[in-house]
């Protein structure tokens, strides 16, 4: 599924003629000349800046191409737009017509990046991309200018959007890509042409996309075929889809993970980075700790001194929505960590509340995980099932699968209150029953469900 992205807030220099435009993306300048420039462009015709282009887009919901003969894409620069569309009488002074706009936006980020001989950082997976990206970013930045994926960029139109993004200022890129389908990183792969791979984990994330995990774990692997020859691979090593690569990886892993052995290892109090400690405070425990080591191998394998990694882990400031604390009025303490959910993240977030808050109430509000398909009530049933030793005060669960899901539970498994509606507004009083100074509550589902809204009510 294609999702709209703007390219309005990205800062862009494309440096490139409208001629140039036309052969990257072998496209047919249909009107202007083709030695003019073409600097930036927008995708979105309601923030389209003076001199700037407006590159229409299309997907299952919306076609950009509609807005073309009025306000204000009508005061653009110039059209890139899709062969065969019908333009209006009062054209732009530039018109680049191209077999798929989309496609057409991939090559030409292609050749933007091929301008810049730096290393480009690929990062896949099914949790902590962005959290790894920010950590890295934050590692390199120590030295250097970074550019990085911003929010979630990271599809086919957030990602080339992201590599527009490039200039000579920069040292080094670090890409995310996202994969709702078999092909998608073996395709964003094709434009980023990174020269290094991290590979978080496999899990059961986009399953309405995706057959099964394996599906997934051969999609998440395609950022591996896509490197150069001998391109070092930082990954979880201890994985069980991800320890699979090992073997044909040989030296080019490099690894990172819990166990002794590894090139980065997570430890209580920091990491051991090849045998050299580097101390790092845990904000979000494990789940950070294990994101950190991620970041610290993508490090050394582009030769950073352990030095800069512990310097630029504690810059490091997570990103909104991602375990974030709040403190209540009551005293209470909130941890919103809504940013998105699927099975491994919502257990892993699980544990790490409990872990950081041992003491006192805990109370958990999760709600539905989209895009699981099929399986989506079966893994539900897994999350809440496996929390029958959980030391909860109490549970709170929103939406229709949460719900169903709630209702297949055995009448005393969970040993705690458990409160269920299709509304997480209906929470709000029964929660506030709740709130002492000694209680913490872990807000957590799929961004859709927007929990953050009910914890900003409260």
């Amino acid at each position: 599924m294609l999702t709209l992205l703007s390219s309005a807030g990205l800062r862009m220099d494309l440096n490139t003629t409208w001629g140039e435009a036309a052969e990257a993306t072998g496209g047919i300048l249909l009107h202007g000349k083709p030695d003019a420039s073409l600097r930036s462009f927008s995708t979105d015709s309601r923030s389209i800046a003076e001199g700037e282009a407006f590159w229409a887009l299309t997907g299952e919901r919306f076609d950009a191409h509609d807005f073309l003969g009025h306000a204000p894409a009508d005061a653009a620069a110039g059209w890139i737009v899709k062969q065969g569309t019908r333009l209006p009488s009062k054209r732009a002074p530039h018109v680049l017509a191209v077999k798929d706009t989309t496609t057409a936006l991939g090559l030409l980020a292609r050749a933007h990046r091929r301008r810049f001989d730096i290393p480009v950082i690929g990062i896949t997976g099914s949790n902590g991309k962005t959290t790894v990206k920010e950590m890295l970013a934050a590692i390199l930045g120590q030295r250097e200018k970074v550019c990085a994926t911003v929010g979630n960029y990271n599809n086919e139109i957030g990602l080339p959007l992201t590599l527009f993004s490039i200039n000579k200022s920069h040292k080094a890129a670090i890409v995310e890509m996202g994969a709702c389908r078999k092909g998608d990183i073996a395709y964003l792969t094709g434009i980023a042409e990174p020269t290094l791979g991290v590979l978080t984990n496999v899990g059961p994330a986009h399953l309405e996309f995706f057959e099964d995990e394996e599906t997934v774990f051969k999609t998440k692997s395609e950022l591996i075929s896509g490197l150069k020859d001998g391109a070092p691979v930082s990954l979880f090593a201890e994985d069980p889809w991800l320890s699979k690569l090992l073997p044909e990886l040989e030296d080019r892993a490099v690894t990172f993970g819990w166990e002794k052995g590894r090139r980065v290892r997570a430890l209580k109090d920091g990491l051991d980075v090849d045998g050299v400690h580097v101390p790092f405070h845990r904000p979000m425990g494990s789940i950070d700790c294990i994101n950190a080591a991620a970041a610290a191998a993508a490090a050394i394998a582009l030769g950073v001194p352990t030095a800069e990694i512990e310097a630029g882990l504690k810059v490091y400031k997570s990103a909104p929505l991602r375990f974030a604390r709040r403190e209540h009025d009551s005293g209470a303490l909130f941890i919103v960590d809504t940013y998105n959910a699927n099975p491994v993240s919502m257990q892993a977030g699980l544990a790490t509340f409990l872990e950081l808050h041992p003491d006192g109430q805990r109370i958990a509000v999760l709600g539905d995980m989209l895009e699981l398909g099929e399986r989506s009530l079966e893994l539900h049933s897994k999350v809440l099932a496996g929390l029958d030793s959980t030391p909860l005060t109490a549970l709170f669960l929103a939406g229709k699968t949460m719900v169903e899901a709630a209702k297949k539970i055995p009448k005393g498994h969970l040993p705690f209150p458990v409160y269920h509606a299709l509304d997480a507004a209906e929470f709000a009083k029964p929660l506030r029953k709740l709130l002492t100074p000694t209680a913490s509550v872990y807000f957590k589902a799929s961004r859709l469900m927007k929990l953050e809204t009910l914890a900003g009510e409260l």
